[in-house]
């Protein structure tokens, strides 16, 4: 993290100081604010206008005695984490980039975390356990690691945690996802980095993320040439496709490609009938896909035979990621820079400069 350490500093940070209530610039879901001992952070719920998704308040370990019984009502974490259990391959690997690495007690859908540094560990005595699939959790494990903290995303109407809710771990709620702008979502690495004494870290980075995204979206904004596009594929009977408020939605603009949902107003996904998809964006100058394994155009063909009558099927102007070859699903959700580069290449020919991070062409 040195060549991060020197970056952004002297930058206002995004809590306040003297206990005034703060919200992130970009974050629309997360607020802080600071106060002698500990720092309330509050969660709104993406999915209900006005209500409180959690409140969490955190105290430094230093302070614990000094502040017991004047902590006002929320979930208390005691900070710096020092074995967290994590469900999500991004919050793992950002724990990595900030050097909290070693704070990983534990993780959940093990098979997924294409993390070297964590791959390196599975399993090991004294290194990172393998709590089960994230759906139902081996509880008993994550008591045994004495576990301070369980990172999971949640979502609407899930019911709840179950018996995670039971056993006094704090559960950090990560709502990142449901921010629609990708700097909103990047822009809770700093709620993370507290949580692991890496704020100086997290602050650093996103400065860079920051600078990045927007000088890329200033040289998007100059291309000569732009060229529309097709995303994702038919999953079962529908196509799903980003809203054009979406975080994806979002990035296709900043990126400015010619999206025919841009107009949308979901921040959501938008299930459609491969009809929809056929009339809307048949005759789309790019195709852009994500895949497991390996895909060839003759495999994409032979999977569903409607696709034929797609344009890029008949240029070959098809690009595509192999998520469990690239860590796409590691890193975008706190380098939307990194991707926003890659969609400016693949919108803007005039505009390409090399290798791509993510995206390849899609060969025969």
């Amino acid at each position: 993290m040195a060549c991060l350490a020197t970056v952004g500093c002297g930058r206002k940070t995004a809590v306040s100081q003297g206990g005034g209530d703060s919200t992130f610039r970009y974050a629309s879901h997360i607020a802080m604010e600071r106060h002698d001992g500990y720092t309330t952070v509050r969660l709104t719920d993406p999915w209900k206008n006005g209500r409180t998704l959690h409140i969490y308040v955190v105290v430094e370990r230093r302070d614990s005695a000094r502040m017991s019984g004047k902590l006002p009502k929320g979930t208390v974490v005691y900070t710096p984490l020092r074995r967290a259990v994590v469900f999500t391959t991004a919050h793992a690997n950002l724990a990595v980039m900030l050097g909290a690495g070693n704070e990983i007690g534990g993780v959940a859908d093990a098979q997924y975390m294409h993390i070297p540094f964590v791959r390196q560990r599975l399993g090991k005595t004294g290194g990172i356990a393998d709590v089960g699939n994230s759906m139902k959790p081996d509880v008993e494990k994550i008591i045994s690691l004495h576990a301070d903290a369980v990172f999971l995303s949640p979502f609407e109407n899930s019911g709840g945690y179950g018996r995670l809710e039971e056993i006094n771990i704090p559960i950090i709620e990560c709502a990142d996802y449901m921010e629609t702008g990708a700097l909103g979502r990047a822009e809770w690495m700093k709620f993370y980095g507290m949580l692991f004494d890496r704020e100086q870290a997290a602050d650093s980075l996103f400065a860079v993320v920051e600078k990045n995204y927007n000088a890329l979206k200033d040289k998007a904004a100059k291309a000569k040439t732009t060229l529309s596009v097709l995303p994702d594929m038919k999953t079962g009977s529908v196509w799903y496709v980003p809203g054009g408020q979406s975080s994806m939605g979002l990035l296709y603009r900043d990126a400015g490609g010619r999206y025919a949902f841009s107009g949308d107003k979901n921040t959501g996904s938008l299930a459609l009938p491969f009809e929809t998809v056929l009339d809307k964006m048949g005759d789309a100058d790019i195709w852009i896909l994500s895949y497991n394994g390996d895909m060839t155009l003759s495999q994409l063909a032979g999977e569903y035979k409607g696709y034929s009558a797609l344009k890029p099927m008949k240029t070959g102007e098809i690009y595509g990621c192999p998520v469990d070859k690239v860590p796409y699903f590691e890193e975008v959700s706190w380098r939307p820079d990194w991707l926003l580069s890659d969609l400016i290449q693949l919108f803007h020919p005039d505009m390409r400069t090399g290798k791509m991070r993510y995206y390849g062409k899609v060969k025969r």
